[in-house]
């Protein structure tokens, strides 16, 4: 359901310059490595930079696919969204992107052996692509209604799920930059 003009929710348009600004620093980040880097293997219980960044397809593609099922029960409310303050501050006291602590990923979202950084991209630019063909349609929708667990912070919204996207992004990003300082100094 989108509104009647072509115009996005200002909420869904900054859910998707968070989704645009995540992947811009993911890619600069891979941008600056050196094939050494990228094919770096894994050390000890640390991912690899293609493990990383299939990680990061599964779970978008997961959350992707539970963001759509937010969307059909918030449509199912007949209400529409009638707030446009800001969304991005919602995960800010879990900090998602800046969390130290490392997180056991569900085995479904374990990444495998053997796949290349080109073949994990090639995932993650289509689980983004699903995504973005997705959110215009979240347009208007009363996402702050409807709620889904998270195993580490508990029920959070349908507009917290997209940004979390973005965040977990973030947080690979930085992991992807440790497995690089390995080599040299910082990217940054």
């Amino acid at each position: 359901m989108t509104t009647a003009s072509t115009e996005l929710h200002p909420r869904i348009v900054e859910l998707m310059g968070a989704l645009n600004a995540s992947r811009s620093e993911l890619h600069a980040c891979l941008d600056a490595m050196s094939e050494q880097q990228r094919t770096a293997p894994p050390i000890g219980n640390t991912w690899s930079v293609a493990q990383n960044l299939e990680h990061l397809a599964l779970i978008e593609g997961g959350v992707g696919r539970l963001i759509s099922n937010l969307m059909k029960q918030a449509a199912a409310t007949g209400t529409s969204e009638t707030e446009t303050s800001t969304v991005l501050d919602s995960l800010a006291k879990w900090n998602p992107a800046r969390a130290s602590q490392p997180l056991p990923a569900p085995d479904a979202m374990l990444p495998k052996e053997g796949i290349t950084v080109d073949e994990a991209l090639v995932r993650l630019s289509a689980s983004r692509a699903r995504l973005l063909s997705v959110l215009p349609t979240a347009s208007g929708l009363p996402l702050a209604s409807v709620h889904a667990p998270h195993p580490f912070l508990g029920a959070i919204n349908g507009y917290q799920w997209i940004l979390l996207i973005a965040e977990h992004e973030r947080r690979h990003t930085r992991q992807i930059e440790a497995v690089a300082s390995r080599f040299t100094a910082p990217l940054h």
